[in-house]
């Protein structure tokens, strides 16, 4: 492979890729992609994107994130895996949401709502490995 070769390669790559940012404070779903590599029937019906996530902090194309009980997850999560969470209309997500772009009119930097959301009034998410326990001797795991 030339580099000439590697250049138009990534050329075609990115022109189908829309470079998503995310700010801290922004919920965001994650992908989880754990189902991908395993032959087991329960990922027919498993869902594929997590609940609502923070976003809390940022590196070059990954994010660090944590649960809305501000429970951190140990991995960073790169753009591609992640999309915006868009809630539904009328719930506490919705006000959350609605909260933050007001504080983010006032502070563009803000990273948390004005109002004061306690974590119990936020929905529980249960975290992917919770929700689809994979042991490591699972033998519908390729080896």
């Amino acid at each position: 492979m030339t580099l000439r070769h590697a250049a138009k390669r990534k050329k075609a790559f990115d022109k189908r890729i829309d470079p998503t940012e995310f700010q801290i404070g922004d919920l965001v779903q994650r992908y989880d992609a754990r189902l991908d590599k395993t032959h087991s029937s329960m990922r027919k019906l498993a869902p594929r994107w997590s609940g609502p996530l923070r976003v809390v902090g940022r590196s070059t194309n990954s994010y660090q994130l944590e649960d809305l009980q501000s429970n951190p997850f140990s991995s960073a999560a790169h753009t591609r895996l992640l999309h915006p969470f868009i809630p539904r209309p009328e719930t506490t997500l919705a006000s959350y949401n609605e909260a933050l772009r007001l504080a983010r009119q006032k502070d563009p930097s803000a990273s948390r709502p004005l109002a004061d959301f306690a974590a119990e009034a936020l929905p529980l998410a249960p975290r992917p490995e919770a929700r689809i326990p994979l042991d490591r001797n699972d033998l519908t795991q390729p080896s």
